[in-house]
């Protein structure tokens, strides 16, 4: 299968043989590259998004949780834990219903 393969270039019209690059305008040709490139661009693009929603706006709770002042500290902290705890009490209720009823 080692044929010559011919690819037109979709900028130039130039035909090129076993060429990834245009030898008239260096237009890149190689489908399997162009896709490998635009996948990586969508990857930075998603995880520039993911730092600046992170960056931008944490939780209330979060921010609480750094918070200079001890006493916020420890109430976020409280507050974090009662979240958890009622929670983890719901979990159990529907596990309980779930058992029941099967």
């Amino acid at each position: 299968m080692g044929g010559t393969v011919q690819i037109k270039c979709p900028n130039c019209g130039l035909f090129n043989t076993n060429a990834d690059h245009c030898s008239n305008c260096g237009t890149l040709l190689s489908y399997k590259k162009r896709r490998e490139l635009a996948h990586e661009e969508q990857k930075k693009k998603r995880i520039e998004r993911e730092e600046t929603k992170e960056k931008t706006s944490p939780s209330w709770i979060e921010s609480s949780k750094n918070s200079n002042n001890p006493i916020v500290r420890i109430g976020a902290h409280i507050m974090n834990s009662i979240v958890i705890v009622v929670m983890a009490i719901g979990a159990f209720f529907a596990w309980l219903f779930t058992f029941l009823a099967a």
